[in-house]
């Protein structure tokens, strides 16, 4: 999954500048149109207007602040947020680094590109060391559709044998196979034996019905477990001094992995808006997504020190701020229709509203 996505030269990521959107595979919040940013950055305005406060009482009024966004795929997003700053909050956007964090060199040119009017105020990073080697952050990070596309493991429940193993991958000619394959990895392991199960796992864990439920699953039920979700989270939030840390995302909000309606697991592969049956078939030209695990990645942040803000749906979330804008519209803007109709597409339940949720933490 990484190399399929990621690879330097053939990886979907780093060849398709054109994945999102009508002309793409898939859609985002970002492509239904500019106001999903421009929401972001009124929300984003908030919580940054609060913690300058916040540092002027502990006498650091000065200390910069940034807004960090991993995963910006094209800079679209940075776009809309940054346009809506100048315009609106003139002020704020003088105080303010916008840091975009991605390995890519490739995309990191995409977005120099598309965010070359707003160079004094960007800064590009590799990696959360850098992040850190900078001073680390006092602002928000956030990232919207990314940790779904980290690599995951795909467990299976063996009914003979009780107990869990792992598909991995192999080639037969030029073709990728799934193959068993004879231990469980390091990340997994503590799931090869049900008593091992109920004994070795956190406390996040524990909770889950997917320990206690594993021995009467069907045969083959699959299930992915994310660990490089969980480790980008984490060192996310050891990164963030202060402020809030979020996500968009689509996946599990109840802790409870195992869904009786995916017995197959939600790995899933889309190419020109239509779901493909076969995730391996043509590497590089097709998004590989599996449903995150927020009950996992909200731990994950909590062991490193974060307060959880909240997690809900995402029409619910930007119902919220929509209703403050209308509020301020000298500070927002009026809301003609393009507007409202891009709305009710990120907010319907029909469209994006149910599909995704956000995930804020944060570090007082």
């Amino acid at each position: 999954m990484e190399i399929a996505l990621y690879h330097p030269e053939h990886g979907y990521y780093e060849s398709n500048r054109a994945a999102v959107g009508q002309r793409g595979d898939f859609y985002t919040s970002v492509s239904v149109g500019e106001l999903f940013g421009q929401l972001l950055a009124f929300q984003f305005a908030g919580w940054l207007d609060e913690l300058g406060t916040r540092n002027a009482e502990r006498g650091t009024a000065d200390a910069p602040l940034q807004i960090v966004e991993a995963g910006a795929h094209d800079g679209q997003l940075a776009e809309d947020i940054l346009l809506w700053l100048r315009k609106r909050r003139p002020d704020l956007l003088e105080r303010v680094e916008y840091w975009l964090l991605d390995p890519s060199p490739r995309r990191q040119e995409w977005q120099r590109e598309r965010l070359s009017i707003f160079a004094p105020r960007v800064k590009w990073f590799a990696n959360w060391g850098e992040v850190q080697q900078a001073g680390g952050v006092t602002g928000v990070i956030f990232a919207n559709e990314l940790l779904d596309a980290l690599p995951v493991h795909r467990l299976a429940w063996s009914g003979a044998e009780q107990r869990w193993f792992e598909w991995g991958v192999r080639t037969i000619g030029e073709r990728f196979m799934w193959t068993r394959l004879p231990e469980l990895h390091a990340n997994v392991a503590v799931l090869a034996q049900p008593s091992a199960a109920l004994g070795g796992l956190d406390e996040s864990l524990r909770e889950s019905s997917w320990v206690s439920l594993a021995p009467v699953l069907p045969d083959g039920f699959i299930l992915e477990r994310m660990p490089f979700a969980e480790f980008w989270w984490s060192i996310a939030a050891q990164s963030l001094r202060h402020g809030k840390l979020m996500t968009f995302d689509y996946g599990h909000t109840s802790g409870d992995a195992i869904n009786p309606s995916k017995p197959h697991g939600t790995l899933r592969a889309y190419r020109d808006h239509q779901l493909v049956d076969d995730i391996l078939a043509v590497p590089g030209t097709q998004d590989i997504t599996a449903h995150v695990n927020f009950a996992a990645v909200t731990h994950a942040g909590a062991r490193a020190g974060l307060a959880t803000v909240e997690l809900t749906e995402q029409s619910r979330f930007l119902t919220r701020i929509a209703q403050r804008t209308m509020q301020q519209p000298a500070g927002f803007g009026e809301w003609p229709r393009e507007r409202v109709r891009q709305f009710q597409t990120l907010t319907h339940p029909d469209h994006l509203g149910r599909s995704f949720s956000a995930l804020v933490q944060e570090r007082c």
